[in-house]
């Protein structure tokens, strides 16, 4: 349950970098419009609905990401401003990477390793002081073997 719970969120927020994405792409856009592009550049593997990009839209303007307009046919048009800006340039690499590839493996994957985050974290809370400090050190030697040379302590 917690995992789907998880796996949720991490949609939703790979929905919100989208919709950035999207913006500073393409320029304003309505959400009619972003809702066929995200299903478009994704192949599918994420598919909003009113239900969710509509909120999506809502939380991204109220935090500053976003301005939005009425156009002459009574349409929110959304925009993205100069806040939304840093964020999504911050991320933009990574979306376009995803979108170069199979966005539904690379979605696979970011679940996969959250699950993975998930369960480590719960280990975690009951291991004693020696087997916590072991376990950082598999880690490391389990990051090392895959090639991944990424956070601290390399």
């Amino acid at each position: 349950m917690y995992l789907d719970i998880s796996r949720y969120i991490l949609r939703k927020g790979l929905t919100k970098l989208l919709v950035l994405y999207l913006l500073l792409r393409d320029g304003d856009l309505h959400g009619y419009e972003i809702m066929k592009k995200i299903k478009k550049e994704t192949k599918g593997a994420i598919s909003p609905s009113p239900g969710n990009i509509y909120p999506a839209l809502r939380e991204l303007a109220s935090r500053g990401f976003v301005s939005v307009r009425v156009d002459d046919m009574g349409r929110k048009i959304y925009s993205l401003t100069e806040r939304g800006r840093e964020i999504i340039m911050e991320k933009k690499g990574f979306i376009e990477e995803m979108l170069r590839n199979n966005p539904s493996e690379v979605i696979e994957v970011l679940e996969e390793i959250h699950a993975l985050i998930v369960s480590v974290m719960s280990a975690w809370r009951n291991m004693d002081e020696a087997s916590k400090k072991a376990f950082v050190e598999d880690l490391k030697r389990l990051r090392r073997s895959l090639g991944v040379g990424i956070g601290v302590g390399g």
